[in-house]
């Protein structure tokens, strides 16, 4: 199985997306319901992976947007003197059809954000990459290298950051 990677073009339809499912109601909502509508309003930028021998099927996605965040979160990681707001990037949302688990999709994902983050980073100023972690996805982002900020909130979302400079 082959898929393909690219930016959402929201005037394009995705086959089965409004059947995507990757096990997380809100993801899922938000696919089914939001991703193309706040990209058409330039709120955030959705890149996809998609099935070609599936009528390029929505099998995975992330959306992203710059943000800030207050340099006392960043106050545990050690990063030295800091602005009081740091301009990053923030991964909105990521998620991996059910049915496409288990072929390192989701870390494929992140590694494109990543690259975007590292871009972003260059071309106009940021600072990393800061994310909210699901309870199941900590373990996950721990091994991109992303640290908690606040520690694990379970079962709340886990705020999360990983600088430019620790990006491969």
């Amino acid at each position: 199985m082959s898929v393909e990677y690219s930016r959402l073009d929201p005037e394009k339809v995705y086959a089965e997306r409004k059947q995507f499912d990757c096990g997380h109601a809100v993801i899922n909502k938000f696919v089914h319901d939001s991703m193309v509508a706040q990209v058409k309003k330039n709120l955030s930028a959705a890149y996809v992976l998609t099935d070609p021998e599936k009528s390029h099927k929505l099998v995975g996605f992330f959306t992203i947007a710059p943000h800030s965040i207050d340099a006392s979160l960043l106050s545990l990681m050690q990063l030295g003197s800091l602005p009081r707001q740091i301009p990053c990037l923030r991964l909105v949302m990521l998620g991996v059809d059910k049915n496409y688990k288990g072929q390192d999709l989701g870390r494929r994902l992140m590694k494109q954000a990543l690259k975007i983050a590292k871009d972003f980073a260059t071309q106009i100023g940021g600072y990393g990459v800061y994310l909210d972690a699901d309870p199941g996805a900590v373990d996950f982002y721990i091994k991109l290298g992303f640290a908690l900020l606040e520690g694990n909130k379970a079962p709340q979302t886990s705020p999360m950051f990983i600088p430019g400079k620790s990006i491969a």
